[in-house]
């Protein structure tokens, strides 16, 4: 047969196929008059599985472009219109059903004929995102905020981890030659994480970010050595643990802002090493401890505005992940971290109307010790080298505090995280890469995991 003509009626096959599924759900949603979101979830489950069908069907990127388009207008304006009621009658702002299409063909393009990468980020799109989305529903006790009229549950977030697992792994297992051991290390470590950004995700932005996320992961986890997946899960464990106890006990950061500093630190952890660490371990610290007195975050906030202090250390953690130019970045990750620390502490007390505006102790605790701490705790690893940093880190970060606290005379409305902190805290950090080009400050020498299991 024509190849052309074969695209076409697979095109067409799978048409039909998405028609009948949404009239069939849609059918039995105002017959049977269907949950909201046990029809939504429905059409997502059942939609997603006919997805299977498109490397077996098609072959060209393009047809699962025009395909996308086509459903992605016929969900928005449906939804909009109030005419498909399986997708629209649910009362939370959501755009996971058009960012679902977009999400298939992003997959589909990544994968590149690799079945089994294929297979398993749509079967944890599909089958664990609904499966979490239906316990939480049915079974949810124990629930956390993650916007206004919005809120998850820790039985569906172990749900989305029981059923993530098993949707990485037995594709992994069957479909490629990828050693077991290194199959199961790579599902337990990517359930584990992909658990936490589908819990902090909202509006259906984990139809998106889920599916990504579990073809980054899966492209790069299966190529390290089976000792050092297995280390970076009970890494993982451990930080949550760590950062979840100490945030406890002070309660300054929501369960869903909580949830996204684990999955930053964890990123540093393991794109870096144990020196990455340690300005988010202290950062983390002198946060909880200095701003005890503050109201907590709101609920309302998107994960990319939650996480817009984090941008200039993220930026530099995989630039030089990028570059592999460890040592040449890790002094400006240090100082761009530390600056972040003190920009928000700064931050929370401008804000708060009934707490005392930073000055005095507390001033040059947000000044000079997330740097100051950050960079001794690097000499006993790095040695005398960190002391030429000293000079030009600590200074910049104090500079940097003073500028935003002399011209940010807004932030009790832009706060919290305003775009102000991410350009001083980014430019403090670009300031000292400059000194360290021209030879003014030596690079600093972290150690890499490359190292500890190379």
């Amino acid at each position: 047969m024509n190849p052309l003509m074969q695209e076409i009626l697979g095109a067409t096959g799978l048409v039909v196929v998405f028609i009948a599924v949404i009239g069939l759900v849609e059918a039995l949603s105002r017959k049977l008059n269907l949950e909201a979101e046990t029809a939504r979830k429905s059409v997502h489950l059942a939609g997603g599985l006919g997805c299977l069908l498109f490397p077996i069907l098609i072959s060209s990127w393009i047809t699962v472009l025009c395909l996308a388009v086509v459903f992605a207008g016929i969900f928005y304006f449906g939804e909009k219109q109030n005419k498909l009621k399986s997708i629209s009658s649910v009362e939370r702002t959501s755009y996971g059903s058009l960012l679902f299409p977009v999400a298939i063909l992003i997959l589909f393009v990544v994968s590149n004929g690799r079945l089994w990468l294929y297979v398993s980020s749509l079967l944890v799109l599909v089958l664990a995102d609904a499966a979490a989305a239906l316990a939480g529903t049915r079974y949810g006790q124990t629930f956390f905020h993650t916007a206004p009229g919005e809120r998850k549950s820790l039985e569906g977030s172990v749900m989305f981890f029981v059923v993530g697992f098993f949707s990485v792994y037995l594709p992994m297992c069957l479909l490629s030659d990828i050693p077991h051991t290194t199959c199961l290390l790579t599902a337990l470590l990517m359930s584990l994480l992909l658990a936490g950004l589908e819990a902090v995700s909202i509006g259906g932005t984990d139809n998106l970010f889920v599916p990504l996320a579990t073809c980054f992961l899966l492209l790069k986890l299966p190529t390290k050595p089976q000792v050092e997946i297995a280390f970076q899960c009970l890494s993982l464990i451990g930080i949550t643990l760590g950062l979840y106890f100490t945030n406890k006990r002070h309660g300054t950061l929501r369960t869903r802002p909580l949830i996204i500093f684990i999955l930053s630190s964890f990123a540093a952890w393991s794109l870096g090493a144990a020196d990455w660490m340690i300005p988010i371990i202290v950062g983390f610290t002198i946060y909880n401890k200095v701003c005890t007195p503050c109201k907590r975050l709101p609920v309302n906030l998107p994960a990319l505005v939650l996480l817009r202090p984090m941008y200039p250390p993220l930026f530099i953690l995989f630039a030089a992940n990028a570059t592999l130019q460890f040592d040449y970045w890790f002094g400006p990750y240090v100082v761009a971290t530390s600056a972040t620390t003190s920009l928000c502490i700064a931050s929370r007390y401008r804000r708060e109307n009934h707490c005392e505006q930073l000055k005095g102790l507390r001033l040059w605790t947000a000044i000079l010790l997330p740097i100051t701490a950050s960079l001794l705790l690097c000499l006993s690893i790095q040695g005398p080298v960190v002391w030429t940093a000293f000079p030009v880190a600590i200074p910049l970060c104090a500079i940097a505090v003073r500028v935003y606290m002399r011209f940010k005379h807004n932030s009790t409305e832009s706060f919290p995280w305003s775009l102000a902190i991410t350009f001083y805290s980014g430019a403090t950090a670009l300031i000292y890469t400059g000194f360290q080009h021209f030879g003014l400050v030596q690079p600093l020498e972290p150690s890499t995991w490359m190292e500890v299991f190379r």
